[in-house]
């Protein structure tokens, strides 16, 4: 997990010397983090956790709609899906794991349209397939 943030950190610190301001952020009863949301130019990128502390999602808003990509993880930290938006609309190639680090599916989005679809079966081999 500390690798992780330590990416995030330095992702964000890359994105050029603009002040980030931190715009909320909400506890569990236990008193750890469960989510945080932050603007950092013209993005307002948030941040949620599991009870446990370790990242739970991550994502932007740029001018209120969906961009960049998108994770979200398993509570020991393996990412489960990554996901890719531009100006609100699903674009490229989104990527489904198990925690095993095992593909399970994978969608492919041009212009916001799903163009094509693969299943995978437990150990990653190719199972279905389809063109839209």
């Amino acid at each position: 997990m500390k690798t992780l943030i330590a990416l995030c950190l330095v992702s964000l610190a890359a994105t050029g010397a603009q002040a980030q301001e931190l715009l909320g952020q909400t506890f569990y009863m236990n008193g750890r983090l469960e989510s945080t949301r932050f603007s950092d130019g013209d993005v307002e990128r948030f941040i949620t956790y599991y009870p446990n502390g370790r990242i739970q999602a991550m994502g932007m808003f740029r001018d209120g709609r969906r961009d960049g990509v998108w994770r979200q993880f398993a509570e020991s930290g393996a990412v489960l899906a990554e996901a890719r938006f531009a100006a609100g609309h699903r674009t490229g190639v989104w990527e489904f794991r198990n925690e095993a680090n095992v593909l399970k599916g994978r969608l492919t989005y041009s212009e916001g349209r799903l163009t094509a679809g693969e299943q995978f079966d437990p150990q990653g081999g190719p199972i279905a397939q389809r063109t839209y």
